[in-house]
This record gives C-alpha cells, sequence and structure tokens, in this order.
C-alpha cells in the first residue's frame, strides 16, 4: 500500500516465504527479584544494576528484555522490578506466588540472602531458605528459568559468612540442575570498597558490576537454549470497530474468524480456512445468541489466555461482564466469568481490549478526550487475579478515538498504536512498554491505505504469522498481507477474501 502503483503491483504477486514479515527478536519477560540492592539502593538513578543491564542487553540484538514486577522505582526507561528493600528469603516466600501470577516472567534474576546474614536468627539455614523460594519459583512458573546470583563476597563483617552462604546455595543449584530444573548460580563479583556505597550496598560502579554478572548469565542462559519466552497466543486483542462485521480468532488456530453481529444481538462465525481464493470458509452458524442489541458493548478478545477470542459485554454502567469461549453454542459453549471489571466509564466507544503487555490476555484500555490512554493490564480480573493498573502508556495523537486501532504489527505479541490519518494512511508505534515501561518506537507511516472512511479498517491476522493485516469491508472485504508495511518489507496483496453476509 505504499502507493496505488505499488498496490497494483502487489496484485499479481502471491505471497511466499520470502514475502514473510521480518520475524521479531524474542522477548523475553524478566523479573528482576530481591532486597534493597535489587530495588537499587544506594544508586544514583535507585534503578541499581538494573538500568546498567538494560543497557548491555541492548548492546545485543537476539533477543530484547521487558523487565517485570509489581514494583516501578528508578529513573531508567523500564522500572518494573520487584525488589523488597530490607526483604529476607521468607518475605519474598510470602509474595512470590502473587508477583509470578501477575507478571508471569520468563526468567528470574534472583539476588537475596544478605539480610538474614546481616540481622536474622537463623543464619545457617540461609542458603536452606533460598533453595526452597527457588523450589516455588519454579512450582508456580513451569517453563520458567531462574538465574541466582550469590552475594558479594567482600562483603564487609560478613565474608565467612557469605562464603557458606554461596557454597551451599551452588550445592543446591547445581543438584536442581542434576534434576533438569532450569536453575543456574552464578558467582557475584568481588567488589572492592571503592565499589562499595556502604557495608551492604553497592554504589553505581558496583551496580554495574553485577550488571555485567547478570548480563553474561542471561545471554549464556539465551544461548544455551535455557532462556525463551513462553509460547504467547496472538487472539487478545479486538480487531477495532463498533460495526456489525469483526474479525477475532475464535478457534484458536491464529487466524482471524469473520464474525457477523446481528441486530437481534446473536453473532454467527465463519472459521478462516484462508478465505475466498485460498482456502475457503467454514460456516459455524450462530455461535451465542447475545446479550444486547447494540453491537459497540460488545468485543471479542481472548480474556484468559487460551488463544480463543471471547465474548465481552461493556455493560449501560460500564462495568465489563466475560464469558469465556469453549466452542459457543453447539460446540462447546460458554462459560460465563461473571462481571470481571467495574470499568471506568460507560461510553463504551473509550474502552478497548488488547494485549498491552504480551502475556496472551486482553487487557482493558482507556482512552481519554484527550487522545491520552491507559492500561489496566489482566491479570484475571475481578474475583480472579485481579487488574494491575499500568497508569498512563500513551500520550496519544488524536482525539478521534475512531481513528485508533490497537493491534501487533510487528508481531511480539503486543499491541502496538496505530492511527488512521484522515488521508486514509496509518502511522504506527511501536509497543516496547508504553510510557514509563519502555516507551514506543516510532515507525512511521506504514501505508497509505485505501480509503478515508475508518469505520471500514480493521487491522487482524487474517494468514497466521502474528502480524496484524490490513483488512477493509465494504460489504466484500479485501486484505493486505503484512511484510512489515511501507518501508519495512511492504504489504501482499491478498485479494477480495470475503464477499460478505
Amino acid at each position: 500500500m505504499a502507493a496505488v502503483t505499488a498496490v497494483a503491483a502487489l496484485a499479481a504477486v502471491a505471497p511466499t516465504a520470502s514475502a514473510a514479515a521480518p520475524t521479531p527478536a524474542p522477548v523475553l519477560r524478566v523479573m528482576p527479584l530481591g532486597d534493597s540492592i535489587t530495588a537499587g539502593y544506594r544508586s544514583t538513578t535507585d534503578a541499581g544494576y538494573r538500568g546498567p543491564l538494560a543497557d548491555l542487553v541492548a548492546q545485543q540484538n537476539r533477543y530484547t528484555v521487558d523487565l517485570v514486577g509489581s514494583r516501578g522505582n528508578g529513573a531508567v526507561l523500564d522500572p518494573d522490578n520487584e525488589g523488597h528493600s530490607g526483604s529476607m528469603v521468607n518475605d519474598l516466600l510470602a509474595g512470590v506466588d502473587g508477583w509470578l501470577a501477575a507478571a508471569q516472567p520468563d526468567v528470574v534474576l534472583l539476588h537475596i540472602g544478605i539480610n538474614d546474614l546481616d540481622r536474622g536468627t537463623d543464619k545457617a539455614h540461609t542458603a536452606d531458605r533460598t533453595s526452597a523460594l527457588i523450589d516455588r519459583i519454579l512450582a508456580d512458573r513451569p517453563g520458567v528459568t531462574v538465574l541466582v546470583m550469590g552475594l558479594i563476597p567482600t562483603t564487609p563483617n560478613l565474608t565467612a559468612q557469605v562464603a557458606d552462604y554461596n557454597s551451599a546455595l551452588s550445592q543446591a543449584v547445581l543438584a536442581k540442575q542434576a534434576q533438569g530444573r532450569k536453575v543456574r548460580y552464578t558467582a557475584a563479583p568481588a567488589l572492592t570498597p571503592a565499589e562499595m556505597a556502604d557495608g551492604l550496598h553497592p554504589d553505581d560502579l558496583g551496580y554495574q558490576r553485577l550488571a555485567q554478572t547478570f548480563d553474561q548469565a542471561l545471554d549464556r542462559a539465551f544461548t544455551d537454549g535455557l532462556a525463551a519466552p513462553a509460547p504467547v497466543h496472538h487472539a487478545g486483542t479486538e480487531s477495532g470497530g463498533a460495526g456489525r462485521v469483526r474479525w477475532a480468532d475464535f478457534d484458536g488456530d491464529g487466524r482471524a474468524d469473520y464474525i457477523v453481529l446481528n441486530d437481534d444481538g446473536s453473532a454467527r462465525v465463519l472459521l478462516n480456512k484462508g478465505g475466498d481464493g485460498h482456502g475457503g470458509w467454514s460456516d459455524l452458524g450462530q455461535v451465542t445468541t447475545g446479550m444486547t442489541s447494540d453491537r459497540s458493548r460488545v468485543r471479542f478478545a481472548d480474556f484468559d489466555g487460551d488463544g480463543r477470542a471471547d465474548y465481552i459485554l461493556i455493560n449501560g454502567d460500564g462495568s465489563v461482564r466475560v464469558f469465556l469461549n469453549k466452542g459457543g453454542d453447539g460446540h462447546g459453549g460458554w462459560n460465563d466469568l461473571g462481571q470481571v471489571a467495574s470499568g471506568l466509564t460507560a461510553d463504551p466507544s473509550q474502552v478497548t481490549f488488547a494485549d498491552f503487555d504480551g502475556d496472551g490476555r486482553a487487557d482493558y484500555l482507556i482512552t481519554q478526550p484527550d487522545g491520552a490512554v491507559g492500561a489496566f493490564l489482566n491479570r484475571g480480573g475481578d474475583g480472579h487475579g485481579g487488574w494491575i493498573d499500568d497508569g498512563k502508556v500513551a500520550g496519544g495523537l488524536t482525539t478521534d478515538r475512531g481513528r485508533v486501532r490497537f493491534a501487533d504489527l510487528d508481531g511480539d505479541g503486543r499491541a502496538d498504536y496505530n492511527v488512521i490519518n484522515q488521508d486514509g494512511s496509518i502511522t504506527t508505534f511501536l509497543n516496547k512498554g508504553g510510557d514509563g515501561h519502555g516507551g514506543w518506537t516510532d515507525y512511521g507511516r506504514t501505508a497509505t491505505g485505501l480509503t478515508t472512511d475508518q469505520a471500514t479498517v480493521a487491522l487482524a491476522d487474517i494468514n497466521g504469522d502474528a502480524h496484524a493485516d490490513y483488512l477493509v469491508t465494504t460489504g466484500p472485504t479485501t486484505a493486505f498481507l503484512n511484510n512489515g508495511g511501507d518501508g519495512h518489507g511492504g504489504w501482499t496483496d491478498y485479494g477480495r477474501i470475503a464477499a460478505g453476509v
């Protein structure tokens, strides 16, 4: 869609493997877990090793890192962490279940124990408690990788205790490794007095060395295939628009299906087998009688992360009710999850359900009248794990909410910010975590567009490659497959894929 002539030229080009959109570097969700050293106490940025670690990771392009956690301290681009100042090992044991469930990390960077040795009542068994903490992490989050750093061996007045702790912990980790568990131990650097801010905490130079140690451990784990992103489904983002036709992955095969919302609120689904001329459609028939005749209040997006789009209803008072998709009427039915959010507005045009953090679950996004976007991350919804208020994640580029589409253009699992401009072109900002959590990358104009009527435009993955494609529905639907967008690989004209119903 770079130009009309480019579209015409693409019309004769069949999609091929070589034309596929470039695969982005995998994103590792990394949780820094520990005490005040993880929090960054006595560093000038209040982020400790986390800032220099991000800088080191950015020097390679095989993977990127998204730091995760319930805390957000530090003057760095991505401040998320689970550094709890003053904590002992048992304090982390008391909270780790909830932290892991909320953040869903792929990797945990663990550094803990110095407070137990400094002022604990059972110093001799500190390594045993840390070993139990590792076991809890591995049990809570199957598939996670735990990278454990020993304590700083030159900690003043505690060198003997630290040596005993490090020896015992490293042996415990080796025993877990022998059982095939995804955990590794790495020795902490021996910091000099000039690299310590006080008797327990590093200064900026010391934190830099801790960052280097964790960076090396993380890089080795990735190289060895130990640290890898968990498989993420890509059905957590609605396709946009409030019209009769919606696009969402109803059967969990990775391709957006054709959903028709009838006037009486019922919904019909045609499963995407490639679309007209490419494998056709399979008519599943009516899958729900529906809950409302007001289409603007109905959304289809994956709420529970199982890969299938669920039925989401925004009630008149703004509250949100979810019906989990178990196949739909006649094919497995629905599971009424009940009210999952009290909601922040009764205006459904302000609400979008999109997978903002890349965990496969639809998050609640609210667009304010000035265009600013706030995000509430889905941890199961009210009564099932709650929400995390991520704050304002975007300043917004338009006050016309109908022009904004949240869709994953680069295939990293996170919904990007796309604006349909008045001339029909699309401007994209790639989601790197949003304001205060990693920011955005200006991807520029990704499509000249085919229409100035934004209501007919949807961004949804038609061919199952995890990249949102460009769809125009004016009765029939025409699709352009995303190979990276204008200036980044272009588009492939897939032709008319549906005649309309």
